[in-house]
């Protein structure tokens, strides 16, 4: 098994999962690294426009694909952020969990793109 130690990113799970294959971790790792930039712009905007229910969708949907890659931290901040946005009762803690977000993508990315040179 490859060892991708990182500092956020654990993908132990996800080599599991895919029998180890170095092509199939590459692609899912490359579909999380779009989907993250895509994540980062919607959840600003959907936030920006009060729109909660489907800012909890999309922090649900970015929930399930962050616990497959490994990044424990931003699943947990993402179930918050789920619950919060369905209740629309505390925007301001739903903008601070937005901003974590984008603060643990930009390091996320630096791993995971570490990774994708490392499986070439």
């Amino acid at each position: 098994m490859l060892d991708f130690s990182f500092m956020i990113t654990n993908l132990e799970y996800l080599q599991q999962m895919t029998g180890n294959d170095p092509g199939i971790v590459k692609e899912m790792i490359q579909m999380f690294l779009a989907q993250l930039d895509e994540t980062s712009v919607e959840l600003d905007t959907l936030f920006e426009s009060c729109n909660w229910l489907e800012l909890s969708r999309l922090a649900h949907k970015m929930k399930s694909s962050a616990l497959v890659i490994g990044v424990e931290v931003m699943t947990k901040e993402m179930i918050e952020l789920e619950v919060l946005a369905k209740e629309a009762s505390q925007p301001q803690k739903c903008k601070e969990y937005i901003d974590r977000f984008n603060f643990l993508a930009t390091q996320v990315r630096t791993e995971l793109k570490d990774c994708l040179q490392t499986l070439g």
